[in-house]
C-alpha cells in the first residue's frame, strides 16, 4: 500500500512541477515533468495537462514559424516529441521546418506564409 501512496504523491510533485515550469517559461522542462507525472500515475489532470500542452506547443511553433526563428522551432518540435512521441506527421512536419529553414538560411527566395498554403 505504502509503493501505491508513493506513486500517487509523486504523480502530483510531477504534475506540480510542470505547471509551475509551464508557468515559468520552461515548456522543455514542463514537457518531461508531466510524462514523469503520468509515468506514476494516469491522473485524469496530468492527461488534460498534457493535452494543454500539447496544443500550447503547436501555438509557439506557428508563431515561431512565422517570425522564422529557427532554434525555437527546433525547440518546440523537439517538446512535441517528447509530448506525442515519434510519430509520422510529426516527422514530416520535421522534414517540412527543415526545408524552410534551409531555404531562410540560404536567402535564395523570401519566406513566405503563403508558402505554407
Amino acid at each position: 500500500m505504502s509503493r501505491v501512496l508513493r506513486c500517487e504523491q509523486l504523480a502530483k510533485q510531477w504534475l506540480a512541477l510542470s505547471l509551475q515550469t509551464l508557468e515559468a517559461g520552461h515548456a522543455t522542462i514542463a514537457a518531461h515533468a508531466v510524462n514523469r507525472s503520468l509515468s506514476y500515475r494516469q491522473t485524469p489532470e496530468a492527461r488534460i495537462f498534457r493535452e494543454f500542452l500539447i496544443r500550447h506547443q503547436y501555438s509557439a511553433l506557428y508563431d515561431s514559424l512565422a517570425r522564422q526563428d529557427w532554434p525555437s522551432v527546433r525547440r518546440t518540435v523537439s517538446n512535441l516529441h517528447v509530448l506525442q512521441g515519434n510519430n509520422e506527421a510529426l516527422s514530416r512536419f520535421q522534414e517540412f521546418i527543415d526545408h524552410l529553414s534551409a531555404r531562410s538560411t540560404n536567402h535564395s527566395e523570401p519566406f513566405s506564409r503563403w508558402h505554407l498554403l
